[in-house]
């Protein structure tokens, strides 16, 4: 595992390599500040969380103008198209969602057709039915050579973008695995007999312990050493390790789709590809949850459930 004493030092040491950080505020300025001084001799684009436009501007005309600066072969209407903001050509940006301007900030960024793209929390305010536009972009973003930054994500959001991701901890950065090796892959022992067996997940909730039907769950992730089960939107503390869950699970239709999660197979409900090294799986629940699914698990599960 990667460590690092500051994110200074995280940020060097991964130079030619897209990372995702999760952390705080003010290491995210820290992290936009070294970025600054140590890629100004790169194409960049930055996106802060608070980049909010500018208000009197139309959509369009606000796209026209950085058009105009960054003076590229992308032109405005060509950004206003690709980010689903259309609909939104002529309206004023104080107007605008919170997510339009988020696609706003993205189409800003693409048409600096930048080298280096440095984000706070890129995904924190696109809802599941836009976020490809995002990540689609992104990775054209890393397959033409280009490297992504960004930093305040959770470790979640960390996981499903292009790259390698890092959570902090006592001010340090570690490296959050994404993907499996060979000392976790586990042998699917058969079903044999006519045995019955009987599992339910156990589960903390105040001072109760729940027990959940394998069908009520979602997915299970584990995020920063402690392991969650998503029961409809709502994540419980679960004692058992990754592993354990994943030994008795999988005889229920669950996959082991990252080192970090495991995922309800009959929830998933779209499996997208950004990049060559990028997938995400979407789920069937309220909240489009999606989840990453590491490179080297996206072969075996469409062999394992006939998908093509």
């Amino acid at each position: 595992m990667s460590e690092y004493d500051s994110i200074e030092q995280l940020l060097e040491s991964e130079a030619d390599k897209s990372v995702h950080i999760e952390c705080s505020r003010e290491a995210t300025e820290r992290a936009m500040r070294f970025v600054h001084e140590r890629r100004s001799g790169r194409r960049c684009a930055f996106f802060m969380e608070s980049d909010k436009g500018f208000d009197r501007e139309t959509v369009r005309s606000y796209l026209r103008f950085f058009s105009r600066i960054a003076g590229g072969a992308i032109t405005a209407e060509e950004a206003i198209a690709h980010f689903g903001l259309k609909g939104l050509a002529r309206t004023r940006v104080k107007l605008l969602s919170a997510e339009q301007r988020a696609l706003l900030n993205f189409a800003r960024m693409s048409l600096f057709e930048p080298e280096v793209v440095f984000c706070e929390r890129p995904l924190a305010d696109v809802t599941p039915d836009n976020r490809s536009l995002v990540l689609t972009w992104l990775g054209q973003v890393v397959e033409g050579g280009g490297r992504l930054i960004s930093c305040g994500n959770t470790l979640r959001e960390a996981l499903l973008l292009p790259g390698s991701a890092f959570y902090e901890e006592d001010g340090r950065y570690f490296s959050a695995k994404t993907a499996l090796g060979s000392e976790d892959e586990e042998s699917d022992a058969p079903y044999e007999g006519d045995e019955v067996r009987v599992f339910k997940v156990p589960a903390k909730s105040d001072d109760a312990t729940l027990l959940f039907d394998p069908r009520e769950i979602d997915f299970i992730e584990s995020v920063n050493r402690a392991n969650y089960a998503s029961v409809r939107g709502q994540l419980y503390p679960v004692s058992m390790t990754l592993e354990e869950l994943d030994a008795e699970l999988s005889r229920y239709g669950f996959f082991r789709c990252h080192r970090s999660y495991i995922v309800n197979v009959q929830k998933v409900a779209k499996v997208e590809r950004f990049t060559r090294n990028s997938f995400n799986l979407t789920l069937s629940d309220a909240a489009h949850t999606s989840i990453p699914l590491a490179k080297g698990r996206a072969e075996e599960m469409r062999e394992r459930y006939g998908w093509r």
